[in-house]
C-alpha cells in the first residue's frame, strides 16, 4: 500500500484552497484556518443588519482553469452598474464575478470535500523536525507544507528566510446599513478620491442585500487611519457617503474591519510560488499580482508541481 505524503496547508483563502483541490487526491493533505471559516481577503461578515463583505467585492476571470473554477462554484455576474469618478463613466461589468452569498460561498462548496481545521493558528514551523507548532500548544507533523498566509505572517513563523520582494498595502473597510428614502443610480462607485476607492452595495449579491454598504478606504488613508477609533473611521466615512448618495435616510454602522495585508504589489518575478526550502512552500497573489485569480493560479501551480514531482 502506497503511503500519501502528509501535507500541512497554513490558510483556506482562494490560494491555499486552490492549492489543497489540486493535491488531495494524491496527498493526506490537512487545511489549518486561524479563523472560523474559509475565505482569507474574500471576508464576509454576517452581522444582525445582515451579510457585509469586508474584503474582495468581485473578481475577473482571465484563465481558463479560473474560469471552470468559478462555474464550478456557482459563480454569478455582477449585478447592477459601477460609476467610475476617476474616468467619470460606468464601467463594463460583464466579466466581474460575485459568489452567489458574498465572494467566500466560492470556497465553501470545495471547502466542504476538504480536511480543514478551523480556529487553529500555526505560530512556529520547525522546518529541522518538520513539525508546527499551533496556538493551542498542538505540534504536527508533516512532509511537505505549504503557507498561504500573506508574506508577512508567513515570515514571523518560518525560521527559513522567505526571499521575495512583495510589498503589502492595509485596507479599512467599513460597513453601513442605509435606512430611509435614498436614491443611487449604480450598485457601486469607484476612485471617489484619494481616500475612498469604493462603495459598494451588497445588492450585487442578492436583491434583499441592497441596504447594506461597504466603504474601502485607499491603502494611502487606510495607512494614515489605522490606528484612529472605530467611531472616528465611521464618521468619516458617513461623511463621505452622504456626498454621493442622496436622500433622506439614516446610517446604522455595522462595523470596521481592518486589513494589514490587504493588497499586494504586481511581482517582478516569474515565478507562480515561492520555494522556502525542499520541502516547505509559500501561495498567494502576491507571487504574481493582486488579483483573486493570481491566488488561484498561484495555489494551482504549486500543486502541479508536486504531482509532478511524486509521480
Amino acid at each position: 500500500m502506497t503511503i500519501k505524503p502528509k501535507v500541512i496547508i497554513l490558510g483556506a483563502g482562494m490560494s491555499g484552497i486552490a492549492c489543497a483541490l489540486s493535491l488531495y487526491k494524491n496527498f493526506e493533505v490537512t487545511v489549518y484556518e486561524k479563523s472560523r471559516g474559509v475565505g482569507g481577503r474574500l471576508c464576509a461578515k454576517k452581522l444582525p443588519e445582515g451579510i457585509f463583505h469586508f474584503g474582495a467585492q468581485f473578481c475577473t476571470a482571465q484563465t481558463v482553469p479560473f474560469k471552470n473554477f468559478l462555474k464550478s462554484s456557482n459563480a454569478l455576474n455582477f449585478k447592477g452598474s459601477i460609476f467610475d469618478f476617476e474616468t467619470k463613466s460606468c464601467i463594463e461589468t460583464k466579466n466581474y464575478f460575485v459568489g452567489s452569498n458574498g465572494m467566500h460561498s466560492l470556497l465553501k462548496k470545495h471547502g466542504k470535500i476538504l480536511d480543514i481545521r478551523f480556529n487553529t493558528k500555526a505560530i512556529k514551523v520547525n522546518e529541522k523536525k518538520k513539525q508546527v507548532s499551533f496556538e493551542s500548544g498542538e505540534k504536527v507533523s508533516y512532509d511537505i507544507i505549504i503557507s498561504s498566509l500573506p508574506l508577512p505572517q508567513a515570515r514571523e513563523i518560518f525560521s527559513t528566510e522567505i526571499q521575495h520582494a512583495a510589498i503589502f498595502s492595509p485596507c479599512l473597510s467599513v460597513g453601513m446599513t442605509i435606512k430611509g428614502q435614498y436614491s443611487s443610480e449604480y450598485n457601486a462607485y469607484k476612485n471617489i478620491n484619494q481616500d475612498v476607492v469604493w462603495i459598494g452595495s451588497g445588492g450585487f449579491y442578492e436583491i434583499n442585500n441592497k441596504d447594506n454598504w461597504v466603504l474601502q478606504f485607499s491603502p494611502m488613508a487606510s495607512h494614515a487611519s489605522m490606528d484612529d477609533s472605530d467611531v472616528q473611521i465611521q464618521t468619516n466615512a458617513e461623511n463621505i457617503v452622504r456626498n454621493i448618495i442622496h436622500g433622506k435616510y439614516e446610517i446604522q454602522h455595522s462595523g470596521v474591519f481592518k486589513w494589514k495585508y490587504a493588497l499586494c504589489n504586481r511581482s517582478d518575478t516569474k515565478n507562480k510560488f515561492t520555494s522556502i526550502s525542499d520541502d516547505a512552500f509559500a501561495v498567494g497573489d502576491w507571487n504574481i499580482s493582486p488579483r483573486v485569480e493570481s491566488a488561484f493560479i498561484s495555489g494551482n501551480a504549486l500543486g502541479g508541481y508536486l504531482l509532478e514531482q511524486r509521480l
